[in-house]
């Protein structure tokens, strides 16, 4: 989980990771995809929507739409236009086939198109921007060139939604909440074996369930994750907005009410135009 900088001339995450099965197996959300988009709704779109305040007449625009939820609820809504952008072919097909759920007077408000959003030709100035978990999977040279985008195609008071994990959280909170947490679990692990609700494949599982303090997601989430950031480090690139930043985290247990405020699990970003 590095800070560095990256130039264009470094690599960048090759797009043909982001399959769909990756979207709807192993991708946050998916659980409630598979289900009705409207009475199902992941917390984070929710919470998305809740900042975006959309209203009637906006034109939206959603960065790594992925399945395309985000354009979907625009719409419903009331937003007048609602476009994704993604550079996985793969995400552009769910989602056209997410906007396939629309009523037929809705369908036509939503597109979807393959491309990243620095580079894309945009004919449209947007009132909302959202850029739900994705900055996590773009370069720091990426996001200069996007937000630099966003200067252009954002209306006057149009704007910017993000989330995106927080590396302080990742890197210090949370083991330490996975430290305390181990008394807990030397009872649950052992107790689940006994009541026959769990069998380890061998004793350095059942270790690893009860001592870990760092979680792993495997190796494609740490290949995708090439760019969790900090809030200091997000006010910088966008120096350009006037941007409230602040954390997020649903839990409760003590350390996160605590410390949530700068090390919350999640990076909230609301940001506008300077006036």
């Amino acid at each position: 989980m590095s800070h560095k900088t990256d130039t264009p001339k470094q690599k960048i995450i090759p797009p043909e990771i982001y399959t769909k099965d990756y979207y709807l197996s192993d991708n946050e959300g998916c659980d409630e995809y598979s289900k009705n988009l409207d009475t199902n709704i992941h917390d984070k779109f929710k919470r998305c929507l809740e900042l975006a305040h959309i209203q009637p007449g906006d034109i939206t625009l959603d960065v790594g739409c992925g399945r395309g939820e985000l354009v979907y609820y625009a719409v419903k809504q009331g937003a007048q236009k609602a476009i994704g952008i993604d550079y996985s072919k793969d995400a552009v097909e769910l989602s056209q086939e997410t906007f396939q759920r629309l009523p037929e007077h809705l369908k036509e408000k939503t597109q979807a198109y393959v491309g990243t959003a620095e580079n894309f030709q945009f004919t449209d100035k947007f009132n909302v921007i959202f850029m739900l978990e994705t900055a996590e999977h773009m370069f720091d040279w990426q996001l200069a060139q996007t937000f630099q985008k966003f200067e252009e195609i954002l209306t006057d008071d149009g704007r910017i939604i993000m989330m995106t994990p927080n590396y302080l959280y990742e890197q210090y909170l949370q083991p330490w909440k996975l430290f305390l947490d181990i008394p807990f679990r030397l009872i649950k692990w052992p107790s689940r074996i006994l009541r026959g609700k769990y069998k380890p494949k061998n004793f350095k599982e059942l270790l690893h369930k009860i001592f870990h303090i760092r979680k792993d997601r495997g190796e494609r989430n740490r290949q995708m994750h090439c760019n969790i950031t900090t809030p200091n480090r997000l006010q910088r690139l966008l120096k350009n907005f006037d941007a409230q930043i602040w954390c997020e985290d649903p839990s409760w247990a003590p350390i996160s009410l605590l410390l949530k405020k700068w090390m919350g699990r999640e990076i909230i970003v609301v940001a506008k135009k300077k006036q």
